[in-house]
């Protein structure tokens, strides 16, 4: 039998109730494993703005989800230190598809496994799975683990 070895957790924050217990599972994971949670956000990019708004209204949508995001890396980050459990954080700009951007993400840093929430802060919903969870479970090239 082949032993599994988790080294690298990726969990995709966005703020929402579902990426908040995505990270507490992430770190219970890495707590037994002796894994690193790798916490990222994606920042779509809106065309829409870079062409019709200008750059100081798209600099300000920028700014605004970099903060967000440094409070949602925060909260996880003080989670994690209740377990001594190794953290790192990115934020990722002008992404065109978030699942697409979590993929790429996983693939290029060796995750061995992908916790995501089933729904994130979008109101679009599917039938079982938000969109970005769906587009993740389709195409990741490790396990994906959806918390809801």
């Amino acid at each position: 039998m082949t032993e599994i070895s988790m080294k690298k957790i990726l969990v995709p924050v966005d703020g929402s109730d579902s990426s908040v217990l995505a990270v507490r599972h992430a770190i219970a994971l890495a707590e037994m494993s002796g894994a690193e949670v790798l916490l990222m956000h994606a920042v779509v990019s809106l065309p829409y703005l870079q062409h019709k708004a200008g750059g100081d209204v798209l600099d300000t949508y920028v700014e605004e989800a970099k903060r967000y995001a440094e409070m949602w890396f925060e909260q996880a980050r003080q989670m994690a230190a209740k377990s001594s459990v190794r953290t790192t954080s990115e934020v990722i700009l002008e992404a065109e598809s978030i699942a697409d951007v979590i993929v790429n993400y996983a693939r290029s840093h060796g995750v061995d496994l992908i916790v995501i929430g089933s729904r994130g802060r979008t109101g679009l919903k599917r039938f079982l799975l938000g969109s970005v969870a769906s587009g993740v479970v389709s195409h990741a090239h490790c396990p994906v683990l959806i918390v809801r």
